[in-house]
């Protein structure tokens, strides 16, 4: 298990960072996710998938306000992907910020996004306005697939792609994930 204390120094590249962020997500731990994405976005502050990923974090901690500037960082970086529309409109309608989410889901509409999950969180858009518990439960739980799906795509990608050649030297010292969520 690797130590995160102000004695370590790795040398990664920022892929390989995002690699171990996504894992340590993946596996549930989420200080060790905070500190590699908090070190990539030192060295590159407007980073897409870290970005969203510190947004996913905060959001699955319940510090879902905090999540929206990563989420909307992440979006004027790389307004392709349609899974950070996916997230910044599910935050959004979790702080019950309903014609916010559907604004968001207009522009993202506006711009070509589309597919089943769009529809699905169009559904829970509209289910908001209305109460109804029984389609929001069956959206959130589409959308929670759809969170997974992308991260194992995420990671494929990562592993495939092809190294730029750029180290960082990321010496890992006292975590942030701590002091930002937890306020400790």
């Amino acid at each position: 298990m690797f130590k995160f204390d102000s004695s370590d120094v790795m040398e990664l590249t920022l892929d390989q960072a995002l690699i171990k962020g996504v894992e340590a997500q993946k596996a549930g731990k989420l200080q060790e996710a905070d500190h590699y994405y908090t070190k990539i976005l030192k060295v590159q502050p407007k980073h897409p998938d870290a970005n969203h990923n510190m947004g996913i974090l905060a959001v699955s901690v319940g510090k879902i306000q905090e999540a929206l500037p990563f989420f909307k960082t992440a979006l004027e970086t790389n307004s392709r992907i349609a899974q950070f529309w996916l997230s910044y409109i599910d935050a959004l309608i979790k702080l019950n910020r309903v014609t916010d989410a559907k604004a968001v889901f207009d522009e993202a509409k506006s711009r070509g996004v589309k597919g089943d999950s769009f529809n699905q969180i169009e559904k829970r858009i509209d289910s908001s306005t209305s109460k109804n518990a029984g389609s929001y439960k069956k959206s959130v739980r589409s959308l929670n697939k759809n969170i997974n799906t992308f991260y194992t795509s995420l990671h494929s990608q990562i592993l495939n792609s092809a190294s730029a050649g750029w180290l960082y030297n990321i010496q890992f010292d006292q975590g942030f994930f701590g002091k930002r969520w937890y306020g400790s």
